[in-house]
């Protein structure tokens, strides 16, 4: 039986969301619209990044948020100057120099901007999330809302073209023993991929924001982001198919709980 890969949960500080960014009101534009209205915010969530620790090198799933967050009626940043990532790789006993690849499970602000925090890293992410961030309209959010892209912006598209894992209908392998492996996980974005690492006994599945937390995903309730209702709920559909089928650890970005199910491998 092979060894168990270590994941290593790094924190860059926290965030209030809108309470309807985090669970959507009504559908389609409608939905998305209402968290650009001031309104309850709820209590400070965890902005999570994941260092996996593989033979092949340090894979590190997005790269969190940095002081210079700017809040906006979505978002209120609480982010210190020793959250951002150099800091929590130090807390590790990590170099930044010594991580090989950032892979992003999409690209917004709090899983993007410590990037400049790894400036030797091979940064991945999803061909078509690279391509919606960088159109007219991608480019237009970002003005709108006031999240800019941190500087010298790069990241090198993959595409899911590997063959279906469990539920999911495609994958990528990150590693040559197809043990690190992204899947297509569109909802929160269009181009949104998750990393699944396949364990000895089990999946760990890092979420990104497939939900904000593991109750949402049970209930099937989209968030005021997603730019398709069917889109989101048909991704939070396949997640939990394939945790009925694959005992699943599940790790969403935001979930304050996220830290102990990996610690005590509590699956869906």
């Amino acid at each position: 039986m092979p060894d168990a890969i270590p994941i290593h949960p790094l924190t860059t500080g926290r965030v209030r969301i809108h309470a309807k960014m985090h669970r959507g009101e009504g559908t389609g534009l409608r939905r998305r619209a209402k968290i650009l209205r001031k309104g309850p915010m709820g209590e400070p969530v965890p902005i999570h990044t994941w260092l996996i620790e593989h033979p092949e090198g340090l894979i590190l799933v997005d790269a969190g948020e940095t002081h210079a967050a700017r809040s906006a009626t979505f978002a209120e940043f609480h982010v210190t100057r020793e959250d951002e990532l150099d800091h929590q790789l130090d807390v590790a006993n990590v170099a930044a120099a010594d991580v090989k690849t950032v892979v992003l499970t999409h690209i917004h602000g709090d899983h993007v901007n410590g990037l400049p925090h790894v400036p030797h890293a091979t940064v991945l992410a999803n061909a078509r999330e690279i391509a919606v961030a960088n159109s007219p309209m991608g480019r237009l959010q970002r003005a709108i809302t006031r999240q800019p892209l941190p500087p010298a912006f790069a990241p090198q598209p993959i595409t899911l073209d590997g063959p279906a894992l469990g539920a999911f209908p495609a994958s990528k392998a990150l590693t040559t023993d197809g043990r690190v492996v992204a899947v297509p996980t569109p909802g929160h974005t269009l181009g949104h991929i998750a990393i699944l690492i396949v364990q000895p006994d089990h999946h760990v599945l890092l979420g990104g924001d497939t939900a904000y937390d593991q109750q949402q995903l049970q209930d099937l309730h989209v968030d005021g982001v997603s730019p398709k209702d069917d889109v989101a709920i048909a991704t939070m559909k396949t997640i939990l198919a394939h945790a009925k089928t694959n005992p699943t650890v599940y790790l969403p970005s935001h979930d304050p709980q996220s830290v102990r199910r990996l610690r005590e491998t509590d699956t869906l």
